[in-house]
């Protein structure tokens, strides 16, 4: 894990691309946590009440994007190009993939990457991107803990990028680790993978997330 000693601190201006159940929790949970953010919507009118949270205003994808440093993208994998595409120029900005490719629909939008952080990348060459929040199911997105507990979230991905990510999940309440460039995305998409596994092929149900123990 690498050193965050740079991470930043205070507000930050966040557009949530894709107001479903993991980019409306993500809303909610940056809300409480004292950022500026603007929900994305193709039907604004349909998330209306997302934009009554303290700091959220709701707009159009390309809108809330423009005003943002970080967008995360929270939309399904097969969406994802015509996503990108109507998002404008995302050069210098900090792209946040939280997608999970869990179909075969999604893996075949993304066959012959080896992550889909890769696919974005190419997209999106001016963009720092990131991969977080796709280690847990939706409903804890908006804390980041599990009875009071800090639930365990890898971030991994371009290094210009990662700071501003690490403090957006730790200011959620998420224990974050910093697994280091493009190359440790791996990892985060593998964890992606276990919870699932865990969740629905062991019986688990989607009411746990991953964690560290300390001595």
């Amino acid at each position: 894990m690498t050193d965050d000693s740079s991470t930043p601190d205070g507000p930050q201006r966040v557009a949530v691309i894709g107001p479903g159940n993991v980019g409306s929790q993500l809303v909610r949970g940056f809300s409480r946590a004292g950022h500026h953010v603007a929900v994305g919507a193709r039907d604004t009118a349909k998330v209306a009440d997302l934009g009554e949270l303290a700091g959220v205003d709701v707009l159009d994808p390309a809108g809330a994007a423009a005003g943002a440093d970080v967008v995360v993208l929270a939309v399904p994998v097969r969406a994802l190009a015509a996503t990108l595409l109507g998002l404008g120029e995302l050069d210098g900005k900090v792209v946040v993939d939280a997608t999970n490719a869990v179909s075969d629909a999604c893996v075949l939008a993304v066959e012959g990457y080896d992550t889909v952080s890769d696919y974005i990348a190419e997209r999106a060459p001016g963009a720092a991107v990131v991969k977080a929040f796709n280690t847990i199911g939706a409903e804890h997105l908006a804390d980041g803990t599990i009875d009071g507990t800090p639930v365990f979230l890898p971030v991994a991905g371009a290094e210009s990028g990662r700071p501003a990510v690490v403090a957006l999940a730790r200011s959620v309440g998420f224990d974050v680790a910093d697994l280091g460039g493009p190359e440790a995305v791996t990892l985060v998409e593998n964890a992606a993978r276990l919870w699932i596994h865990l969740a629905f092929r062991c019986g688990w149900g989607r009411d746990f997330g991953l964690g560290v123990l300390r001595p």
